[in-house]
């Protein structure tokens, strides 16, 4: 809910509750009865899978290291068109523009837990987990947002946002035609463009939910944030989030060589190539804490 000191002329609902409605009862509708049914009828071919595989790695990477550590975070820097390929990917996700999602997120970090936390987990598994996106508090505090809104790059992936998310849609759909005609199109479109979506937003909300509910804090009990080597597995390593609240702008959520963090390996090895530079970790006397 929105709190009294927060006045009405900084908070506004980003959009309208149908739209989300609509959304999110197209892509569950269609990947729970569309996707199987399609199985049933025709089934999926190697190439539909290989797709859904290498769209699910692209678009979660999009989101984990574009729009967060990147972006919500500044957990690295990087040239302009490796920022707009990262928002693209991201944007394919269908999470929202990285200006909204990053806005989102900057505010759960500063008030985690409390009303304005926009997936509070006090409020329960399901309400953190995507019942906030249907919430009465689901609104946008420009203050958030107003870093985000230098950025000319972060600002040109919102304005074009809805077009970056059907080319990601479009995209199965055109391999799968090549390869098997308007029966293929839709059968790659249904597994790696409705599926993966699906399958891409329900593993981001763990984050949101189950790493908030379950797991254990051996970095501090500041709020209620938890690891989960679970959720990293399915979210490119981010289910470590007991440190990442802890050490919110380090580019690993994984600090240590044997966590299964695939973000910090693809953001550690941009660096290698000169792509990405300025990577920050832990200060020193944190970094032995961790090591002891």
């Amino acid at each position: 809910m929105v709190t009294p000191v927060q006045s009405a002329a900084t908070l506004r609902r980003t959009y309208p509750i149908y739209v989300t409605v609509v959304l999110f009862t197209l892509v569950v509708g269609s990947a729970l009865i569309g996707v199987p049914a399609f199985a049933f009828v025709y089934g999926y071919t190697w190439l539909d899978w290989t797709m859904f595989g290498i769209l699910y790695m692209i678009t979660g990477l999009g989101i984990t290291v574009g729009y967060h550590r990147l972006i919500s975070h500044r957990s690295f820097l990087c040239p302009d068109w490796v920022k707009a390929v990262l928002l693209i990917a991201g944007g394919w996700a269908l999470q929202n523009s990285a200006l909204k999602w990053g806005a989102d997120h900057i505010r759960h970090h500063a008030a985690c837990d409390q009303d304005a936390d926009p997936y509070n987990a006090q409020r329960g598994f399901w309400h953190s987990h995507c019942g906030w996106l249907f919430s009465d508090g689901r609104y946008s505090d420009e203050k958030y947002a107003s870093r985000l809104k230098q950025d000319p790059v972060v600002m040109w992936q919102h304005r074009y946002y809805g077009l970056i998310f059907l080319s990601g849609l479009a995209l199965p759909f055109v391999v799968g035609f090549l390869y098997g005609g308007w029966v293929g199109g839709f059968g790659c479109f249904m597994l790696a463009g409705v599926g993966r979506t699906f399958a891409v937003l329900n593993s981001t909300f763990c984050i949101n939910s189950v790493c908030h509910l379950w797991g254990s804090q051996p970095h501090g009990q500041a709020d209620s944030s938890r690891d989960s080597w679970l959720v990293s597995l399915l979210t490119f390593g981010e289910g470590y989030h007991n440190y990442h609240h802890t050490y919110q702008s380090d580019y690993r959520n994984g600090p240590r060589w044997y966590n299964f963090d695939p973000s910090k390996w693809l953001i550690f090895t941009l660096s290698l190539l000169g792509l990405a530079w300025s990577l920050r970790t832990a200060s020193a006397a944190e970094g032995k804490a961790l090591h002891s």
